[in-house]
């Protein structure tokens, strides 16, 4: 240290300032999002997709969804059998995909054997990176330093074989290995040859932003050359559903409607996610034409609160607080906020409460601001759900849209019992500023820990994608792998 403080002493007056620039600027730099690819329910094999269906105000059939089938034509799960049978109407309710059996295991070099031991969630995450870094322009990324920061939700494909005894001739070694958690980045490290730093993040719902907060970190300190963001999240056990439904946490008409007065819960959905960044100047040096820019991010978990699952008005506001302070902008400049809108009325309220006071819209007198949930389209992924939130926002700033709120006739008054200037928009309309257009996407988990993203638009941004197939593996093509003994029939 004292060496350090030598060299400064050193250095002239505008030395000293050019030093201080310069690491303010490398602690601050935006990260550009060059890459990205989703699979989501109602056939969504794009970002491009996703915002046909946005920009036409469609919303999936949640309610009458079924049960999804393999590749083989073969449920998911048998509604008959008699340790199902009492959960098949909430069963029948979601936002499923179909055909997550099918894997191509020789793309990337795996056998079999491991390939049919291997949790879906992290079968389809690796497909889904491999296109968005296609998508990136990424197509032989192993002379860079690639950092991997990714999620997945509690592993439920071995749970079938706890219900159908897994004999000994049946087990093997990449049992143990297919379905931890921990393994899920370094999957994707090993599959796809990257080199850099890789970790498996999980906040619950709102992981997705915090894996963003920890891969901005991971660049702004050029511990990697590029950074993958990525989640993937299926819903294998029929059990969760019910202890959900016991719970009370699911809608019982099958629809997730944030802030209306008719939100009763949500509906489960499932689907991946994956985003490639790097930092805003190398992406300018590689003549990158950037989605978006993340502008900065924050996370806050506020502990004083009568439960673990009670979210926060202070922690969600001390996370919106944090990032624009970091971001260095105004309150008052951001037009919208995609928000976590889970269809919870306390959650709702509480969640509105925190936008409209750390965004300085406490009266009806301020600039407009507003709000948004994805969740209305498509069910609540709840891990990836962050990550569809800011995939909408991000296209929302690209398409120079404030997207409609789908179904949003009946504000729930709870929700909106106080004057603000949040307002949930129930057309599209054009974007407030052209100026700065910038956004906030906000999540929370049930643990506690909230999220703030702040997003800008690109100076350049990327020409529109039509809908169609991105590069890359498809998303439903490779082989059958499922173990026989995993089914739920």
């Amino acid at each position: 240290m004292r060496a350090y403080i030598e060299s400064l002493e050193k250095l002239s007056r505008t030395q000293l300032m050019l030093l201080l620039a310069r690491q303010h600027q490398a602690e601050t730099e935006g990260l550009a999002v060059v890459g990205m690819s989703c699979r989501l329910p109602g056939g969504i094999d794009t970002p491009a997709e996703l915002w046909a269906m946005v920009d036409e105000g469609r919303v999936l059939a949640t309610e009458q969804a079924g049960v999804p089938a393999d590749s083989l034509g073969r449920p998911r799960w048998n509604l008959a059998a008699p340790d199902i049978a009492p959960y098949a109407a909430a069963l029948r309710q979601g936002g499923y995909l179909t055909d997550i059996d099918l894997f191509d295991a020789e793309r990337f070099g795996m056998s079999e054997e491991e390939a049919r031991c291997l949790d879906p969630q992290q079968r389809l995450l690796l497909t889904e990176t491999s296109r968005a870094l296609e998508d990136a322009g990424l197509t032989d990324p192993g002379g860079l330093r690639v950092g991997v920061f990714v999620s997945v939700t509690t592993p439920e494909y071995g749970l079938a074989g706890i219900r159908n005894g897994v004999t000994a001739d049946r087990m093997s070694a990449p049992m143990a290995t297919g379905t931890v958690v921990s393994g899920a980045a370094g999957r994707i490290s090993v599959g796809l040859g990257l080199n850099g730093p890789a970790l498996t993040v999980d906040t619950a719902c709102s992981s997705t932003l915090v894996a963003v907060h920890l891969a901005g970190a991971a660049l702004r300190r050029k511990e990697c050359d590029v950074a993958i963001v990525g989640v993937s999240h299926l819903l294998l056990s029929p059990i969760t559903t019910a202890v959900f439904a016991k719970a009370g946490m699911l809608s019982a008409t099958g629809r997730c409607r944030p802030f209306t007065a008719r939100a009763d819960g949500y509906v489960r959905a499932e689907g991946s996610v994956v985003l490639v960044l790097k930092r805003e100047q190398d992406a300018r040096a590689d003549e990158d034409t950037p989605y978006a820019l993340i502008r900065s991010s924050a996370i806050h978990q506020h502990g004083r609160r009568s439960t673990m699952s009670v979210p926060s008005s202070a922690g969600q506001q001390r996370a919106i607080r944090d990032c624009l302070t970091a971001a260095g902008v105004d309150a008052a400049q951001v037009g919208y906020v995609e928000a976590h809108g889970s269809a919870d009325k306390v959650a709702d309220a509480v969640e509105i409460d925190a936008i409209a006071t750390a965004y300085e819209r406490n009266s009806t007198d301020g600039p407009p601001l507003y709000v948004g949930s994805g969740k209305a389209n498509i069910g609540y992924l709840e891990t990836a759900s962050g990550a569809v939130g800011l995939v909408r926002a991000i296209l929302a700033l690209r398409h120079r849209t404030v997207p409609a709120q789908p179904d949003f006739t009946d504000p729930d008054p709870a929700v909106f019992g106080r004057p603000t200037s949040v307002t949930v928009p129930t057309k599209a309309l054009p974007w407030p500023s052209e100026e700065h257009r910038l956004a906030g996407v906000n999540a929370f988990g049930f643990t506690g820990v909230n999220a703030h993203v702040l997003i800008e638009a690109a100076a350049t941004a990327r020409p529109g994608r039509p809908p169609g197939p991105l590069p890359g593996p498809t998303p439903s093509t490779g082989g059958h792998h499922w173990l026989d003994s995993y089914t739920w029939h």
